[in-house]
């Protein structure tokens, strides 16, 4: 479900071939769950973790693993 909303919000940003599980397991180290997140709030945190993914693309893949993504 949120890989969907992840997926539309890396296109809008033309952050393409981002994995959209790097992205959620980045989210959720900081909140339990990503429903009480405002849009802009999404939106912001997409946007940092695609900072985090691109400087490490190896420890992203094991975060998302850990999470079962």
């Amino acid at each position: 479900m949120y890989q969907d909303i992840i997926r539309e919000s890396l296109a809008r940003t033309g952050n393409i071939g981002i994995d959209p599980r790097h992205v959620e397991a980045y989210m959720r180290l900081s909140y339990g769950t990503l429903d009480a997140l405002s849009k802009q709030t999404f939106a912001h945190e997409v946007k940092e973790a695609v900072i985090d993914i691109r400087c490490d693309p190896v420890q992203a893949e094991k975060l998302a693993q850990s999470f079962g993504l």
